[in-house]
């Protein structure tokens, strides 16, 4: 089986360290965020940011009542699947991911595994939910990933997708005055691309989800401020914690994806993101992200 235990290989487990970050070794170089502890923090940050901006929510889609079995897909360090496993104490909630970086005490219906979701699934039974969250530039081909995602679901059963897509808004004139944010927007976009996963995706995945078969698609869009610029107390706070996302996102995103798929040295990376920290930081710059929430049913 591709699929192995948290519990059963944990101790065994061997890790890649390159430019003074750790990355994972099981299929090494599927993903290229390192999953260091300075990351599995940004990761449990980027959990609080979905849930405020999500306004408390774990989801979105019309969940009915008595579900069974949640798979959530590159869970990270599983902060949403024990969220889920306590809100629903007698569902199994299963999450996956390459690194065995999510902790040993969790909810008894809890279940970790490692594993590549790109790679064939082989669960023994379907889901009632399945659920994935920032898999921009993490998938080769996202046809085939929801179409597996339909075929791994009970009749009824949803998908939802939450992901941040690779891109710098704004409803004034704050983009264009923003060239650093630009340029390493298009750096990344255009070296994911070169890597075979693809950054600035997201606003195809209801299109995705209609093609692999899937009913009662719902698409919602949030933004979410690089700042706390915003007046309105929530988005301000809200933009708090997203611009240290971003600060601390810079180089765990960058460095890997432009030194090895754009030829960059490190030093010409750090040149560069100097000037995104500068424009992250001001307030009178009004950029912002958008969180793309979209979920479908399969059919009965």
């Amino acid at each position: 089986s591709s699929t192995a235990s948290i519990t059963s290989t944990i101790l065994n487990y061997q890790y890649v360290h390159k430019n003074g970050r750790r990355y994972h070794a099981y299929r090494q170089g599927e993903y290229v965020i390192p999953n260091d502890e300075q990351e599995q923090e940004r990761l449990d940050l980027h959990h609080h940011i979905c849930s405020l901006a999500m306004r408390g929510d774990l989801y979105r889609c019309p969940l009915p009542q008595g579900i069974r079995r949640v798979l959530d897909i590159g869970t990270g360090t599983g902060a949403w699947v024990i969220d889920m496993a306590d809100s629903f104490p007698e569902t199994v909630v299963i999450g996956t991911d390459l690194s065995p970086i999510q902790p040993l005490w969790v909810p008894p219906n809890c279940v970790f595994e490692i594993d590549d979701f790109e790679l064939e699934w082989n669960f023994s039974q379907p889901f009632d939910f399945i659920h994935a969250r920032a898999i921009e530039g993490c998938v080769h081909d996202f046809p085939r990933l929801f179409q597996q995602a339909y075929d791994s679901l009970s009749p009824g059963g949803w998908f939802e997708v939450v992901d941040f897509t690779a891109g710098i808004f704004s409803d004034d004139e704050s983009t264009e005055k923003s060239p650093h944010l630009l340029e390493w927007r298009d750096r990344l976009i255009e070296a994911s691309r070169v890597f075979g996963k693809p950054m600035g995706v997201a606003s195809q995945y209801d299109e995705w989800m209609a093609q692999s078969g899937f009913a009662n698609i719902r698409q919602e869009i949030i933004k979410v401020p690089f700042g706390p610029w915003a007046r309105n107390a929530t988005q301000k706070e809200l933009g708090r914690y997203h611009q240290t996302n971003m600060l601390e996102a810079l180089e765990a995103y960058s460095l890997a994806l432009c030194t090895r798929y754009l030829g960059w040295s490190v030093e010409q990376v750090q040149l560069l993101l100097i000037g995104v920290r500068k424009e992250l930081k001001d307030l009178s710059l009004h950029n912002y992200s958008k969180l793309y929430v979209v979920y479908g049913q399969k059919t009965l």
